[in-house]
């Protein structure tokens, strides 16, 4: 219902017309509701509760901050989910607008969508019991009170009162400055609020200083100094895109530190297609503040401007930009994948940013690079390196140096070479272990520290209560309710010592073929929807699995006791359960809850070996191994058919590294790291889950068209595989990535031929894999049918059913599944679970936490990778750890290289960023001791997809080589040294170095070379950079050979070198038998 007409006015500066005012026109009304969850005023909460859209909470105090709170602490309020139940004011939101504060909106919007913060924004400017006149002084701290006021009269029952107050403050009405709120209810974010007031003391992040006119002829006036041009204004942004001109995408930005990037670079991923290329973005001034995720305008350059020498910006004359070696090594090591691409089907183009659409800046973990100069102002060097420094403010250096801290983006102003931000808190020092972990949670947004990954009070009152002295059993009207299956054998296979076991399987024969099930732990039973638990599960939405340790969905209790799938315990499950002929078709197919006893819990070496025949397993009961082997081997034959038939269908049989650590139980030292490996059994159990998933898709499906949560992987273009194609020639293979089908057969081929090669096999599946999008959630009604196909796995409908306990998902599609039976008694369930715009906002939060927590458990790995090589080198005094790899490919600078033995891959740099190369004499001598010495006079430096190649020096043997010119191409097998870098500033990575080529053939070389001792000294040699003590060894090495080399040394009986020789003369000898030497061995080979 419409009342009386407003007028909202702001002021804005735009980039031609200066300062300009707006004027808005709104309608009160009479039907805003108060989003209370006990409230039985307003009738619209119960449409609010039936969308699955956040509420107050009835219990705990109503906060309403004001504009000055939100505007200077929102860091604060957002990553402290301590404060709950917080009232965002439409006044508020409006005030924020009107100094351009968009991320300050978008993260209290984000704040009021979390369900776990109870938090909403309400609309006080169009109600017409809390609309504050705005020509009344102070008008915006007046509408939080009267907001504040309205609620206590609203919620007391007392009423509503028309009319506005005339007075600040109300009766009944606490009002608090922050820092005694904290102090009295919060005292432990006293230090975070004192942090964040010290370093936006002196800035412009309160926005209540300054009215609006005055802020927006504040900015008009500013200037910007450093050279970075101005944004378009919205309006020039909108025409552009309208006419073709400008663009719009997501960049990536790669800061400096490449061996051949020098400059900074952004790219925009467009797929790569023909009509469609990259965009490339080189250097500071063309970037315009635009930073890794940030949706940005771009405009194309010509051909004519893209061969303008565009001179970058000039550094700010406080930074400290001085990086050692190590960290300059670092940057380039985490980048590895990031480096130029050879790949010219997908030449990208040039454009500079001209507009940022939105910001994701988020909080940034730190360390410190401290100003020469002294004072408060400082660099903080972000752990992810394709963030920019960040100019901060902060007096106590020594409290924060050598530690991790987390820092937040305020702006970054076009007269300002960094963006400027402020300190948040400390993490802890680097190095630790704990604290290296924190920093991924932090980084990956997961949480703010391991600590807050506990499980609120509220949720943990909502377990059911299991005890030694009493345990959990199920009920007899449940029991009543259910498919009782405690008499089928039933049995799960995991990874030995798994708590967590969401599923169970059952095989037997039947007179008209068998009986297969794939019985999974009834987690809905427990997690209700709206429940607090449920709140949780949702926003965390998949267990984070780490190296060492796991951060669950759910409480412990329902993972790992009542929900999991434990041996000769009853337990509740959801089944899916089918009858096959004799061929594996299925006839009939039965979905329900059920009540399951499982005969047994295996692990998958246990199970293997049932498989494979033995009897007699270590850790089974024997009377029931017989009746196991045999249900075991049943399912082995029924799932190799249905594999087989996935395959002819199109299915990949694709690669991925996962890597087991074993930790020493007294010490914590890892005392083995090795890639998991590959047991039939594995694949069995993969393709029941498969089956079933596919099964309660298809069923769904039926029952919401439009809202099905399902899971699709699309079909990739075929200029994606450009570079697997091209590495797959170099060992004369062809393939074929018109479909599915035809690169399955390709990669078969590669398979069958390789057979005596696994490394190469494996590499060849890993470029399809990288070549492909990720697959994703989404809701059916999204698209269209054609669009639902999961491209690996070649299946027309499939979705995630089989883990409930780890994934969020999971328990959607069972709440979706039991709707679809009729086997539910919420009617909460089937409002939300079918509802299409629930389901697919909810997929796009789960698909960005499935990324984030993989990333998280990728550099968890990289983390344990690194601490295992410290131990292996510096820990038991080895200078290198020796491993072989496989080249994976070619860069311009060098290769990236495959370690199968530690699950490595890095890059090996020949070349460095002033484009001098650098290839270690180790290549021709054998010995690691050489790794960190290089060859000068090398040449031709060449490099494409397929191949690079050097020139050596005419004065260097090459021995074994055959020739002049070293080749690497792709699937070559070489010897590299592993050794982690120390640095200041980041998390110290594994860093490879090129020993020599294949094993066998450097083998060969130290054989030959030791009957001509010495003689790999007499040529030019430099020492690895940063190593002024390695180099001065090897130069009195070398001074020390050259004068023991005797006559007594010959070739065929000639001698090389004598005692009085000079170092010309030495080189020359060198020379004459170098030419001899390769002419030899071609005439050999």
């Amino acid at each position: 219902m419409l009342g009386a007409r407003t007028e909202n006015v702001a002021f804005r500066r735009g980039k031609r017309q200066g300062l300009m005012m707006s004027v808005t026109e709104r309608y009160l009304r009479q039907d805003i509701p108060c989003a209370h969850k006990s409230c039985r005023q307003c009738p619209q909460n119960n449409d609010l509760a039936q969308r699955g859209l956040p509420q107050l909470s009835d219990s705990g105090m109503i906060l309403i901050p004001d504009a000055s709170v939100v505007s200077r602490y929102i860091e604060l309020l957002e990553h402290n989910q301590a404060l709950v139940n917080l009232v965002f004011c439409q006044s508020v939101v409006d005030a924020l607008d009107r100094r351009n504060r968009t991320r300050t909106i978008r993260n209290v919007r984000g704040i009021a969508a979390d369900p776990r913060r109870t938090s909403v924004v309400f609309a006080n400017e169009v109600f017409d019991q809390t609309h504050v006149d705005a020509a009344l002084p102070n008008r915006d701290g007046r509408a939080a009170m009267r907001a504040a006021a309205w609620y206590k009269e609203h919620l007391d029952g007392a009423g509503q009162r028309s009319g506005q107050y005339a007075d600040y403050r109300q009766p009944g009405v606490e009002v608090w400055q922050l820092a005694e709120f904290l102090a009295e209810f919060h005292p432990a974010l006293i230090e975070h609020y004192a942090s964040i007031a010290e370093s936006t003391k002196d800035g412009d992040m309160d926005i209540t200083e300054m009215t609006p006119a005055e802020y927006a002829q504040a900015r008009l006036l500013a200037k910007a100094q450093s050279g970075y041009p101005s944004h378009l204004s919205p309006s020039e942004i909108e025409d552009g895109l309208r006419s073709g001109l400008l663009v719009r995408g997501k960049i990536r930005v790669l800061q400096p530190g490449g061996a051949m990037r020098t400059e900074s670079q952004g790219i925009i991923d467009r797929g790569g297609a023909a009509d469609t290329p990259d965009i490339l973005i080189v250097g500071r001034t063309a970037l315009n503040r635009a930073c890794t995720g940030d949706t940005v305008i771009v405009r194309l350059l010509t051909r004519a401007e893209e061969n303008v020498d565009n001179r970058d910006l000039a550094a700010d004359p406080d930074s400290d930009e001085a990086e050692d070696d190590n960290e300059a090594q670092a940057v380039e090591q985490i980048d590895a994948g990031e480096e130029t691409s050879l790949d010219n089907t997908r030449k990208p183009v040039r454009g500079v940013v001209v507009g940022v659409a939105e910001r994701k800046w988020r909080p940034f973990v730190a360390t410190l690079q401290l100003d020469e100069a002294g004072g408060s102002r400082h660099l903080a060097v972000p752990v992810d390196s394709s963030v920019p420094k960040i100019r901060i403010h902060y007096m106590d250096t020594a409290a924060i140096a050598g530690k991790y801290f987390v820092v937040a983006i305020d702006e970054w102003p076009a007269d300002s070479q960094y963006p400027q931000g402020h300190f948040v808190r400390v993490i802890g020092p680097v190095g630790n272990l704990d604290t290296e972990v924190d920093v991924i949670l932090v980084e990956r947004q997961i949480a703010v520290s391991q600590s807050a990954l506990k499980f609120s009070l509220a949720s943990m009152r909502e377990m059911p209560i299991s005890t030694t002295q009493c345990p959990w059993s199920p009920s007899a009207e449940e029991v009543a309710r259910r498919r009782d299956l405690r008499d089928s054998l039933i049995f799960s296979i995991d990874p030995k010592g798994s708590q967590d076991i969401d599923d169970a399987v059952s095989m037997r024969k039947t007179a008209s073929g068998y009986e297969l099930g794939v019985h999974i732990a009834d987690v809905s039973q427990f997690v209700l929807p709206g429940s607090a638990t449920d709140t949780e599960a949702m926003a965390r939405g998949t267990t984070v699995y780490l190296a060492d340790r796991r951060f669950n969905m759910i409480p412990e209790i329902l993972s790992e006791q009542i929900c999991s799938l434990r041996g000769l315990t009853d337990r509740y499950a959801v089944s899916v359960i089918w009858d096959l002929d004799r061929e594996y078709n299925a006839t009939g197919v039965w979905f329900g809850r059920t009540l399951i006893r499982s005969a047994c819990e295996m692990y998958y070496e246990q199970a293997q070996a049932l498989l494979d025949g033995a009897t007699k397993v270590e850790g089974l009961d024997p009377k029931l191994e017989a009746s196991l082997s045999e249900s075991i081997v049943e399912l082995a034959k029924a799932m190799r058919v249905l594999r087989q038939r996935r395959y002819e269908a199109g299915a990949l049989e694709l690669a991925s590294t996962e890597i087991k650590f074993t930790f020493d139980k007294e010490s914590g030292a890892i005392s083995e790291l090795l890639p998991k490996s590959s047991l039939e059994i594995h694949r069995v159990i993969e393709e029941a889950m498969v089956f079933a998933n596919a099964a309660v898709a298809r069923r769904i499906h039926e029952q919401f068209p439009g809202a099905a949560l399902l899971r699709r992987h699309r079909s990739p273009g075929s200029e994606r595989f450009a570079r697997l194609v091209d590495a797959a020639r170099t060992k004369g293979f062809d393939v074929d990535c018109s479909s599915n089908a035809a690169l399955a057969d390709s990669l078969r081929r590669i398979t069958q031929a390789s057979a005596g090669d696994p490394d190469v096999v494996f590499l060849a599946k890993s470029m399809a894999t990288l070549a492909m999008q990720e697959a994703e959630y989404f809701a059916t009604g999204d698209c269209g049918s054609d669009q639902y196909l999961h491209y690996g796995l070649a299946l027309g409908f499939y979705t995630h059913f089989t883990s409930p306990i780890r994934r969020y998902a999971d328990i959607i599609v069972h709440r979706q599944l039991l709707e679809a039976v009729a086997a539910s008694n919420s009617g909460l369930q089937g409002v939300v679970v079918g509802s299409q715009k629930w389901v697919s906002d909810t997929t796009g939060k789960l698909n960005e936490r499935n990324r984030q927590s993989k990333r998280a458990q990728r550099e968890s790995t990289e983390l344990f990778q690194s601490r295992y090589v410290v131990q292996r080198t510096v820990g038991s005094g080895q200078e290198h750890l020796i491993a072989e790899g496989v080249v994976a490919e070619i860069r311009t600078n060098g290769l990236i290289v495959y370690v199968p033995k530690f699950g490595l891959r890095g890059p090996v740099h020949l070349r460095d960023s002033s484009g001098q190369i650098k290839l270690p004499l180790s290549v021709l001598s054998g010995n690691e001791r050489d790794s960190d010495s290089f060859i000068e006079g090398c040449s031709e430096f060449t490099a494409d997809t397929k191949q690079l190649s050097i020139r050596l020096p005419m004065n260097v043997p090459v021995f074994q080589l055959g020739s002049q010119v070293l080749r690497f191409s792709v699937f070559d097998h070489v010897r590299v040294s592993l050794r982690v870098l120390e640095t200041k500033r980041r998390r110290p990575p594994v860093y490879l170095t090129l020993v020599s080529r294949a094993s066998s053939k450097a083998n060969d070389m130290r054989a030959y070379r030791s009957t001509l001792p010495s003689l790999d000294k007499t040529f030019r040699v430099s020492a690895a950079a940063g190593s002024a003590g390695s180099a001065r060894k090897k130069a009195s090495e070398a001074e020390n050979a050259t004068s023991s080399v005797s006559s007594r040394t010959t070739v065929n009986g000639r001698p090389i070198v004598g005692k009085s020789s000079d170092s010309y003369s030495v080189l020359q000898k060198f020379g004459e038998m170098s030419l001899f030497e390769t002419h030899c061995d071609v005439q050999t080979l």
